[in-house]
């Protein structure tokens, strides 16, 4: 159950931080977004580091860390710049695709799922599909919706993200989520350097993005430390089901319509949580 609860507070924190990412970069230049976001987001897990005061392994699987910081920043833009240009209610859910390559993983890594957790699995990734499905305009068949290549982009960034992260935390998650922020920040200011993009960001913009850095690095340390405690695909799908805290959020605040296919696979996504749920009972 420790697994479950912190892959659940990764999935509110990513939630969160995704909806306000969202939002922001409908306002601002996404990587304006990103690079104020990460310095609070690696502020946040290195007092964490601090406060518990024990120093890194000598372990080089914790390398793989900066792998999944880079990963994080091409999963992150691609899913800022995609919900600035479509309805969030589309377009996140369709990260959720990432799962699917962790699972794969921690199955031929020798994970054996329950029956229920399977079917739960299932649930969570069909759910996914069907919430980036809208039909078209004429009403005649389904398409997909805007922003969906981004999203796709960021599917497999995430599913990147996830297993490099799986192994690194197994040296130690605390260090593991702290190399992996502190690589995500050093690898956007390479980008600033390289392209130096303008960053304008008016002081009123700045609450909201500091609560999304900080949500995300906690909802990235969080996942870390739940794969030290259970299997790669149960924490993985769980952690990855953040779509639908976002797609909730933007129905509630920004009064967001999704289809009823779309509703289908919110509650499919719901529905695969307490199979998962129920399973590691």
């Amino acid at each position: 159950m420790i697994a479950l609860s912190l892959s659940l507070a990764a999935c509110l924190g990513w939630g969160v931080a995704d909806f306000l990412g969202g939002l922001k970069s409908r306002q601002l230049a996404v990587f304006s977004v990103l690079m104020i976001s990460s310095i609070f987001g690696l502020g946040a897990v290195l007092a964490i580091v601090l406060v518990r005061g024990v120093g890194p392994p000598d372990n080089p699987a914790l390398l793989l860390a900066v792998v999944g910081g880079i990963a994080g920043v091409a999963a992150m833009f691609c899913l800022y710049r995609g919900l600035s240009i479509g309805s969030m209610a589309i377009v996140a859910p369709i990260s959720a695709a990432g799962v699917i390559l962790p699972v794969i993983v921690g199955l031929a890594a020798g994970d054996s799922p329950t029956f229920l957790q399977k079917l739960g699995m299932a649930a969570a990734i069909a759910g996914a599909v069907l919430a980036s499905r809208e039909k078209n305009a004429d009403g005649n068949g389904n398409r997909l919706a805007a922003g969906v290549g981004l999203a796709i982009g960021s599917a497999i960034a995430a599913g990147i993200f996830f297993v490099v992260m799986d192994r690194a935390s197994e040296a130690d998650p605390y260090w593991a989520a702290f190399l992996m922020r502190l690589s995500y920040f050093i690898f956007l200011v390479i980008i600033f350097l390289l392209k130096k993009p303008p960053i304008r960001i008016k002081k009123a913009h700045l609450p909201a993005i500091i609560v999304l850095g900080i949500f995300d690095s906690l909802a990235g340390f969080a996942y870390a430390l739940a794969t030290t405690h259970g299997m790669l695909g149960l924490v993985a799908v769980v952690g990855g089901l953040y779509p639908a805290v976002t797609v909730l959020l933007s129905i509630l605040i920004l009064h967001e319509k999704p289809q009823a296919i779309q509703f289908i696979g919110v509650l499919l996504a719901v529905g695969g949580v307490t199979l998962i749920s129920a399973g590691s009972l």
